[in-house]
């Protein structure tokens, strides 16, 4: 009897030790997920940080670079630009994206500064890319920032993606036009019509730039969209027929085409949309041929806000990947 109590106090003390052995390895376990979930956290926290940084740089660079400057500024900003660095989502020609990888230098107009990299980051895999919409959005930039550590930082591998979209003044809210119905001149010649009247606050160098920012993203009259403004600053006669009632067209023969001679849209040339001569020597201006249609150049703006100056989307901030 004595036997098999001490067999059964064996037993049971050793199934006390082992449980107590047990829980104390889970516990182990346990606490070795902690610490290393909070090493984690630690590490993206580190790495968001970085790449917040990165944007709020990238920010001001922008702002540095569209405050006080000429609106040429723009096709200098964007020279690099192409389709092809864009995300595979943004197939379309209108979307013109811009990257910058980390740590590179690149070759930047003398009025562009290099972008300042934060320290320990994982060149390869870092980077900022720029992006708009140059046919129905060229004033509003998406900024994306990522930042991957590398191996000098204890969180080697630790990735963030950080966004926000800026205004810029490349544009201006549509203000409609008054047109006055006038009859089609015999003569070449007539009265110049105000620029004001015709586009309200875009200024000729805002349309020349988007003009320019479609030209280089590779829209054309036959690309899917389709090219919507075209700056000319040729003298020479206008051939090709542009636009359709729901893609309608700007068409603007600049002051040096004007100065040289009247600039003519041949007759077998169908325009629909605005065709204008920024002419100081009264070139033809058929307004009774062609109405302006407020779609090929209407951006949105939200109301009250500051179209001269830089400035973030309202709510546009996120932290996310593509």
């Amino acid at each position: 009897m004595n036997q098999n109590s001490g067999m059964a106090s064996l037993w049971a003390a050793t199934c006390l030790i082992f449980i107590i052995s047990l829980l104390g390895w889970i516990t182990h376990r346990s606490v070795i997920s902690e610490t290393r979930r909070s090493q984690q956290q630690l590490f993206a926290a580190q790495a968001l940080a970085s790449s917040e940084s990165l944007l709020e740089t990238a920010i001001a660079q922008i702002d540095s670079v569209y405050t006080g400057q000429d609106i040429a500024i723009d096709t200098s900003f964007w020279r690099n630009a192409s389709n092809s660095q864009c995300p595979s989502a943004l197939a379309s020609p209108q979307w013109q994206c811009l990257k910058w990888l980390g740590g590179e230098v690149g070759t930047f107009d003398n009025r562009i500064s290099a972008l300042a990299w934060p320290e320990s980051i994982d060149a390869s895999n870092s980077f900022v890319l720029f992006v708009r919409d140059v046919r129905m959005a060229p004033h509003k930039i998406k900024i994306t920032a990522q930042i991957s550590l590398n191996s000098a930082q204890a969180g080697v591998g630790s990735r963030a993606t950080v966004q926000q979209s800026l205004y810029i003044p490349i544009s201006a809210p549509f203000t409609p036009p008054v047109l006055e119905p006038t009859p089609r001149p015999e003569s070449v010649e007539c009265t110049p019509i105000e620029w004001r009247k015709q586009f309200g606050k875009i200024t000729p160098a805002q349309l020349k730039a988007i003009s320019t920012a479609q030209l280089q993203n590779g829209l054309t009259s036959v690309s899917q969209p389709s090219r919507s403004v075209y700056w000319i600053d040729s003298p020479l006669p206008w051939t090709q027929s542009l636009g359709t009632l729901s893609a309608p067209v700007v068409l603007i023969f600049s002051d040096l085409a004007c100065a040289l001679q009247c600039p003519q849209v041949a007759s077998q040339a169908a325009i629909t949309g605005m065709v204008y001569f920024q002419s100081a020597n009264a070139c033809q201006n058929p307004v009774s041929l062609y109405t302006l249609n407020p779609e090929a150049i209407h951006f949105e703006w939200p109301a009250g806000i500051d179209a001269s100056r830089v400035q973030r989307v309202s709510g546009s901030w996120k932290n996310a990947e593509f």
